[in-house]
Parts: structure tokens; sequence; C-alpha cells
């Protein structure tokens, strides 16, 4: 069994003409695990571990203006050990997850 630890989220560039996104991100059969306000060129720590078995699926979300959820894109992380990231990039959005495996 290997332990995932979700670190930090950096927001490159946000979706939202408003200059702020409000992403989620979604762990495979473990729902949301985070969610917040964020703006462009920042970095926010995370803070979320689990265990899991071969591969888990983690999924970064945006709650539209319109209250309507967009996805930014669904990737999946393997059991073997180390530090990585995560690029998700979609609808002008650019996020980087970066996470461990142990």
């Amino acid at each position: 069994m290997a332990k995932l630890y979700l670190e930090k989220l950096k927001c490159v560039t946000t979706e939202g003409w408003s200059g702020f996104d409000e992403p989620r991100l979604v762990v495979q059969n473990r729902g949301t695990v985070w969610n917040g306000t964020v703006l462009g060129d920042r970095m926010y720590t995370v803070k979320y571990d689990c265990d899991f078995t071969g591969t888990i699926a983690v999924s970064l979300g945006e709650v539209g203006e319109s209250g309507g959820d967009g996805r930014l894109g669904e990737q999946w992380i393997t059991d073997t050990p180390g530090e990585r990231s995560l690029r998700f990039r979609a609808e002008g959005a650019e996020y980087n997850l970066l996470y461990a495996v142990e």
C-alpha cells in the first residue's frame, strides 16, 4: 500500500475574467479534498493525504460564475515513490499540483 500526499496547488493563470477562480480537487472515491478561491501566480497549501493501492485518480474542477462546474482535467497517480507534479490546463486556466508518494 502506498501513501499519497497532496501538498500544494499553484495557480499559474486563472480562467475567470475577474482574475480569480474557485477550483476544487477531487480524489477518486474520496470526494472533494480541497477547494478555495485563488488568484493567478500564487501557491496554495493543500495538505491532504490518503492510502491507496496501484493507481488513484485526481481531478481538478472549477465552479463557474453561473454556478455550474467546469472540469479542468483528471490524471492518474501511480504508487511509484517520489515527489512529482501534475499539470492541469483547460479553458485558459493552468494549475500545477505538487504531490509525493511513499
